[in-house]
């Protein structure tokens, strides 16, 4: 009998997924000639990431084997604080800082993609977002508590100033399919719900801690998930109440040198950081790299602290029979 829920045991074991363990994580070396990676995102048409940079006129397609390819050389770009591609009109979306701008280019057009429009923006730009219905972009203000709002023509207006954002800019925000979007804060650690029509805007109350501190970016999976990510952690976050509350229920850290840039999902499943060294002077063997999350979630730790301890029960229960059955013989034979 024992061998048998031994058995049963490690498959059960065994079948628990546990990221931190996993060995197929996918890491994508970024060539050490690209320099200063800041922003990025994927483009499920083309099937490879976009990369803007700190510095430079140019932006790269990274494919999964790390090859580097120019697809936007434009001397308007000078520094890119946050890079969107919107799918469903092959556009990809650039905010530029100096000067401030949300830049949109033509994917279907020849490289160097050709733009499309460039809009001046009244502050410095922080994160995008877009609604994939209307095709309206929303820009946050890095400096500042204000999100813009874009239409198809490249004509921007302020679509939400609240006093609840504070002195504070905004960084990364989502659009989420109910209706709203969700923008965070980096030096406060607040996420906030905003109204897609209104602009309206409520914080959404962490219930197991600060659920964006440090953050660069936010992005949502099919599922509903945020991912938010910045600093030295990249958190799961999840909401039952349509996130009016919003619960951590998953964690990655970084090495001390290293630090999360900016964040994206791909096929709406698989959410992936910008990994870039904490100081540019660290050398080659910390370049910046692109990694796909493994989480550790909550629920697979329980289950596998609960099975253990289930097999240990069990396995000094099996050793206390075997004791008395021995006993019970050495009796026997006396």
């Amino acid at each position: 009998m024992f061998p048998s829920f031994f058995s049963l045991f490690i498959f059960l074991l065994s079948s628990i997924s546990i990221p931190a363990l996993a060995s197929h994580r996918h890491i994508i070396s970024i060539p050490s000639t690209v320099l200063r990676p800041a922003s990025f995102a994927w483009d499920p048409a083309a099937q490879h990431f976009v990369v803007g940079y700190s510095s430079g006129p140019i932006i790269s397609s990274i494919s999964d084997a790390g090859v580097a390819e120019t697809i936007v050389s434009d001397e308007l770009i000078s520094s890119v604080s946050s890079i969107f591609v919107d799918n469903r009109r092959r556009r990809l979306l650039v905010a530029i800082r100096n000067p401030n701008t949300l830049t949109a280019y033509d994917l279907r057009s020849p490289r160097p993609h050709r733009r499309i429009f460039s809009s001046s923006l009244a502050a410095s730009p922080g994160g995008i977002g877009l609604d994939p219905a209307t095709g309206f972009v929303f820009v946050t203000g890095s400096d500042t508590g204000v999100i813009w709002r874009v239409d198809l023509e490249g004509i921007v207006t302020d679509f939400s100033r609240s006093a609840i954002y504070g002195d504070e800019g905004l960084v990364g925000v989502a659009h989420v399919r109910k209706g709203f979007l969700l923008v965070v804060q980096e030096k406060t650690g607040r996420v906030f719900k905003v109204d897609e029509e209104n602009g309206a805007a409520k914080e959404v109350i962490g219930r197991n801690g600060t659920p964006a501190l440090e953050a660069q970016g936010v992005a949502m999976m099919a599922d509903g998930t945020a991912v938010i990510a910045g600093g030295r952690g990249v958190r799961m976050l999840q909401s039952r109440d349509g996130w009016a509350e919003a619960a951590i229920t998953g964690e990655v850290k970084v090495g001390e040198v290293k630090k999360f840039k900016a964040v994206t999902v791909r096929d709406g499943k698989r959410a992936y950081v910008l990994v870039t060294p904490e100081k540019e002077e660290e050398g080659d063997n910390l370049r910046s790299r692109i990694e796909e999350v493994e989480w550790e979630e909550e629920g697979d730790l329980l289950w596998l602290m609960v099975l253990v301890g289930f097999g240990l029960a069990y396995f000094l229960y099996w050793r206390f029979q075997m004791r008395q059955l021995v006993s019970n013989m050495n009796k026997k034979r006396a």
